[in-house]
């Protein structure tokens, strides 16, 4: 079970685990909230700020389109319409047959933003019933071997490319992609960001805590050492997994390539500006 936070390069990760034939087909198979059954929208991932500039952004017409209900529409489909089932334990076997690889070995991802959602469905369910948050994992997936936790060094550098992401909703891009970004469409916003980097760092301690509380010992990657020694994270993740390989398993060069840019590297630049003015007393 790989254990994330947005933009941390877990999708680069499953990728890679994916190309090897042997580690599952890991993807983010359970990001839907409790209340709705759907995905979380736009405007979810700043819901609860005690930031009131937050609170401004959110009513801001320019940013409309951002968060409007267009871009997510009402009648998305729940979980259970997607995956074409009526209970939880039918979408547990759906996703453990669609994400197992011939060797057995199977693989998902899932954030700390949902966490919460996906125990507390699971703990409806038969298989879970009872059980503790702790509990729940292994329950749900009795041979869970281990979990994988990956996080970025730079939650700031993570959050803009959040920021980014939320204002195109375009998750990756491949070599071969156009682009199909104008950078002058996208709008800077200090308080937008400062909040994904708090909720990034919290959901972190947070995943930390879950660790240490439930005796977990997970394999760690960081983002930044994905990126300068793919191949090497990648097989060094399939051996403390515990993976059988064979001689020789190859690792498929990602066909994913870095969103970050300039116009990335002036967002982080015109944060640290203004955090530094902020700690120092000044104004936004």
């Amino acid at each position: 079970m790989i254990c994330a936070t947005p933009r941390s390069g877990s999708t680069l990760l499953c990728e890679g685990l994916r190309g090897t034939g042997i580690a599952g087909r890991p993807e983010e198979h359970f990001q839907m909230l409790q209340e709705t059954g759907r995905p979380r929208r736009p405007g979810d991932y700043f819901q609860r700020s005690n930031d009131p500039d937050v609170w401004v952004l959110l009513d801001d017409p320019g940013f409309r389109d951002v968060f409007g209900e267009e871009r997510r529409p009402a009648n998305e489909p729940t979980w259970m319409e997607v995956w074409g089932v009526s209970r939880f334990e039918e979408l547990l076997d759906r996703v453990v047959a669609e994400a197992t690889t011939p060797n057995g070995v199977f693989g998902t991802k899932i954030m700390w933003a949902y966490f919460r959602d996906f125990v507390r469905l699971a703990r409806r369910s038969r298989r879970a019933h009872g059980a503790s948050p702790c509990e729940v994992p292994g329950a749900v997936f009795p041979n869970l071997r281990r979990y994988v936790w990956i996080r970025r060094r730079d939650t700031v550098r993570q959050a803009v490319s959040l920021w980014r992401a939320l204002q195109t909703w375009r998750w990756r891009q491949d070599a071969d992609d156009d682009p199909g970004e104008r950078g002058e469409r996208l709008r800077f916003s200090f308080a937008a960001i400062d909040h994904l980097r708090l909720r990034i760092d919290e959901h972190n301690a947070a995943w930390q805590r879950f660790f240490r509380r439930c005796g977990a010992d997970p394999v760690e990657v960081v983002y930044e050492d994905l990126v300068r020694d793919y191949e090497g994270t990648i097989v060094r993740v399939v051996d403390e997994v515990g993976i059988p390989a064979p001689e020789g398993v190859r690792v498929l060069r990602p066909r994913m390539k870095r969103q970050s840019d300039g116009l990335s590297e002036e967002w982080v630049r015109r944060y640290a500006e203004i955090r530094g003015a902020v700690s120092a007393g000044g104004e936004r």
